[in-house]
């Protein structure tokens, strides 16, 4: 075997071993040597120069009634850091997560971005630096930064092709900010991170098909076939605003330039115009939703109506394991879940229906921030292993 291919197998060995604590530990030795098939000579080696570069710790169990007390490898959560941003139109996202995936501080940002670029670079450059300084984490530790934006994305090379949301168009924002911070940056779909939060542990996620479902600004799905983000030919797949829901074809043209699609129906800004001129949001929307005023449940009725129809021209097209439907009109409010699911007994195909969960986001408010942090973690990670 030449030596270039033995040095390539050493580091696929140890991504493996890595990403096998990651979805086991606390675990001992022997545990990793019958779970990756590798011999136990191997293992000792891996986890040494792992614990070396500061990816782990072991440590004695408890006592045990017979026998030595086994070792067990533990992850370090200081090991490294890495954030995740979401930009939308008057709101930006930041959170620092940890080695271990956890959420350790998040903040929100109440500015106007649209059509403000380089605001939205400062802005960011300022959050985080702030947030590093809180956390007492220093720039050695940051690994990268994960951002979803809205919009249709060139996540090779980081760059935002267009959102019509943010009315940015061709912004490189991964090189942009690569220049204020000596780290890696990835950029994504919002809703593409935020499923990566959606599914449980990224490392032993509860799903490898289900669909994201996002209401917003935007109507938008992310799809998760066999584990892996589907994008389709150039990262659009599941920019579902446009699909068409209503035949008749009748009411104002969507900026694309036909009738009848979902966005008209269901975004918020679509919402708001149907609302009184005191309601002013989607939480205020919320709210009279909860209430039971006659005018928001006739909106509740509609958009539960519409989504259910798209959610079984997903269902058909994928039989995904889940749907997971998220937005601030959504969580939390059990009245239009519960129409929802009404309307989707009713419009979903029995055979699809009886073989999917329909649930609903409990990320609240910070899903696409941690799925973005999640995102770049296991980026590098995989980067740091080879």
């Amino acid at each position: 075997m030449k030596k270039q291919d033995q040095m390539q197998m050493k580091k696929q060995n140890k991504y493996i071993v890595l990403d096998a604590i990651r979805q086991m530990a606390p675990v001992s030795r022997i545990q990793l040597s019958k779970y990756t098939k590798m011999s136990p000579t191997t293992i000792t080696r891996i986890v040494q120069e792992l614990e070396q570069e500061g990816f782990l710790y072991e440590g004695l169990t408890e006592e045990t009634l017979i026998g030595r007390r086994p070792t067990l490898i533990h992850l370090r959560g200081d090991a490294l850091f890495t954030i995740g941003i979401e930009i939308d139109c008057f709101v930006i996202k930041i959170g620092i997560v940890d080695f271990i995936g956890e959420l350790l501080d998040f903040k929100e940002v109440k500015c106007n971005v649209k059509n403000h670029y380089e605001d939205a670079l400062d802005i960011i450059q300022h959050s985080v630096n702030e947030l590093l300084e809180a956390n007492a984490v220093s720039t050695e530790k940051l690994q990268g930064i994960g951002i979803g934006i809205p919009g249709v994305i060139n996540h090779d090379e980081g760059i935002v092709l267009s959102s019509e949301q943010l009315l940015w168009r061709n912004c490189n924002i991964a090189s942009d900010l690569k220049e204020r911070f000596d780290c890696d940056v990835v950029v994504d779909n919002e809703l593409k991170m935020q499923i990566l939060a959606e599914i449980g542990d990224v490392y032993a996620p509860t799903f490898s098909n289900c669909i994201l479902v996002g209401i917003g600004t935007g109507i938008g799905a992310s799809i998760l076939l066999d584990g892996e983000l589907y994008r389709g030919t150039h990262n659009r797949a599941g920019e579902i605003s446009h699909i068409t829901v209503n035949l008749e074809g009748d009411g104002e043209h969507c900026h694309c330039g036909k009738r009848g699609c979902l966005s008209l129906y269901i975004s918020e800004s679509a919402l708001l115009k149907r609302a009184p001129k005191n309601i002013d949001s989607i939480e205020q929307l919320a709210m009279s939703m909860i209430a039971k005023e006659h005018w928001a449940l006739e909106i509740q009725q509609d958009v539960a109506l519409y989504l259910a129809v798209a959610i079984n021209n997903l269902a058909c097209l994928y039989e995904p394991e889940a749907i997971i439907v998220s937005g601030e009109m959504v969580e939390h409010n059990e009245l239009f879940q519960q129409e929802l699911r009404e309307m989707c007994s009713q419009y979903i195909w029995s055979d699809i229906q009886q073989h999917f969960d329909l649930q609903f986001s409990n990320q609240a408010k910070v899903g696409v921030v941690k799925g973005a942090a999640l995102q770049i973690q296991k980026q590098v990670i995989n980067y740091a292993s080879a």
